[in-house]
């Protein structure tokens, strides 16, 4: 579940990093962070779910979940920005809620 919320975040900073999507993801925020700082952070988002990952003590079969979480975040970004950017941010809400919910799990 960390996982799962890590990558979600990570996909939408980097979104979020590109030039294109940024007014529209960040609104207000866009002046305020650099897209150098999301592109970092969403690669770091990224790397942390793969080492949560391999964390795990069955990780062959957590790996293989992971490269099927990685479209589908990349995906409910992709959605949120065609239809209502209001669904992209709430899916980086959900990611942050999930890693949350693992950590108390």
């Amino acid at each position: 579940m960390i996982a799962a919320g890590l990558t979600l975040l990570g996909m939408f900073a980097l979104a979020a990093a590109m030039p294109r999507h940024a007014p529209a993801l960040l609104g207000a925020w866009e002046r305020r962070v650099p897209s150098a700082r999301l592109r970092t952070a969403g690669w770091a988002f990224l790397l942390a779910a793969l080492a949560a990952t391999l964390a795990a003590s069955d990780w062959p079969t957590a790996l293989v979940t992971w490269g099927g979480v990685l479209p589908f975040s990349a995906a409910l970004v992709l959605l949120g920005l065609t239809y209502d950017v209001r669904l992209a941010r709430a899916a980086a809400m959900v990611g942050a809620l999930a890693i949350l919910a693992g950590m108390l799990r």
